[in-house]
Parts: structure tokens; C-alpha cells; sequence
């Protein structure tokens, strides 16, 4: 019997959260312990400015994020349009092998071992195509990420913050004694900027 072969729903946001989310537990315990180990250290500062940073948002409300977004999506639907139109022919083949009274035993034995190749090897397609696009996805995340640092520390530098922490890994830290700045909308803003004027 032919199964239902789909491709994934193809959503950049959620793997994106997906990296992200993999990365938390290691990075919430490693930014409260550099926090904590920065508060002890800045005790005698008279101020110690703190910002924060969505990075799930902000890769996917900028316009490269939400570029690469719809390219993903895009080939994920053409791929499942054309992984349809095959998975149709096979439910055709397997009513026709069904429905024939004229084959000979060794015919249509022929005929099945024919039909679970084809479905195997439309699986293994399926497989293949749904590995590649989660490189491709990781592959545009990772660029996106690499560029939104580099976005992040310049912001951080003109705003003369002393600590700029992942917005989400930062809720592992219960108490802060400095309000911090929430720079998201800003580093979104910036980063859309730059690749207007530097190009994608």
C-alpha cells in the first residue's frame, strides 16, 4: 500500500527557534554565571548599563530573515507539489495491480516488487530533500546570525552598554539590580539598513 508522502511545512521561524532553543541551556547557565561573575566585578561602577536581545525576533522581523523565510518555503511547497504528483502516480499503479484479473501470478508479482521500489525510493527522495533543506535553512541562519552580532556590538558600543545578554536566556536571571534596555527594534532597524545599503 502507498503511503502519504509529504515534505515538511517548511517554517524558518521555527527552526530557527529550534537552533536557538538547542543552544538555550547551555547558554542561560553560561550567561547568569558570566552576569553574576560581572555584577561582583563592576560593584564599585556607579552604573552598570545592561541590554538585551531578542534573537529569535530579531532574525525573523529582519528583511534577510524574512527573505530566506520565503526562499525556504517556497522550494519546500514546490518540492511537495512534485512529491505529490508522484505519490499519485503509485496509488494509480497499486489500483491498477489490484484491479487487473489478467496478469499471471509471476506478472504481478513482478509488478509489486516494482511498486515498493518506486515507493522506497520516492521515501529516500523525500529524506534526501528534507536534509538538505534543514543545512540550507541552519546554513542561511548561521550567515544571518554571524551579521546580526556584528550589528549587536556596534549598537552596544555606541550605546555605551557594559553587557548585552540573549533576551530569552536572559529570564534565567531572577533579579537584576540595573534596568536593562531592550535593543531588538534597534538592531532589527540597523541590520535591514546595512544590507540596503551593503546589498543581500
Amino acid at each position: 500500500m502507498v503511503h502519504d508522502v509529504e515534505l515538511l511545512n517548511w517554517s524558518f521561524t521555527s527552526s530557527a527557534g529550534k537552533i536557538i532553543t538547542s543552544k538555550n541551556k547551555v547558554m542561560k547557565y553560561l550567561f547568569s554565571i558570566f552576569a553574576l561573575a560581572s555584577f561582583s566585578m563592576f560593584t564599585q561602577a556607579s552604573a552598570f548599563e545592561i541590554g538585551v536581545v531578542d534573537l529569535n525576533q530579531a532574525l525573523n522581523q529582519s528583511e534577510p530573515g524574512i527573505r530566506s523565510k520565503n526562499i525556504l518555503e517556497r522550494r519546500g511547497r514546490q518540492k511537495q507539489q512534485e512529491f505529490k504528483l508522484e505519490e499519485s502516480e503509485l496509488r494509480k499503479l497499486a489500483e491498477d495491480l489490484r484491479n487487473n484479473p489478467l496478469l499471471t501470478p509471476k506478472a504481478k508479482a513482478n509488478k509489486e516488487q516494482e511498486l515498493i521500489a518506486r515507493q522506497q525510493q520516492l521515501r529516500e527522495k523525500v529524506r534526501s530533500i528534507e536534509q538538505e533543506m534543514r543545512l540550507e535553512e541552519r546554513r542561511l541562519t548561521e550567515v544571518i546570525f554571524k551579521e546580526l552580532k556584528t550589528v549587536i556590538r556596534s549598537i552596544s558600543i555606541k550605546e555605551k552598554l557594559d553587557l548585552v545578554l540573549e533576551k530569552n536566556a536572559a529570564q534565567v536571571i531572577l533579579y537584576m539590580k540595573e534596568d536593562t534596555t531592550d535593543l531588538t527594534q534597534k538592531v532589527i532597524d540597523a541590520y535591514n539598513e546595512l544590507k540596503q545599503d551593503g546589498g543581500s
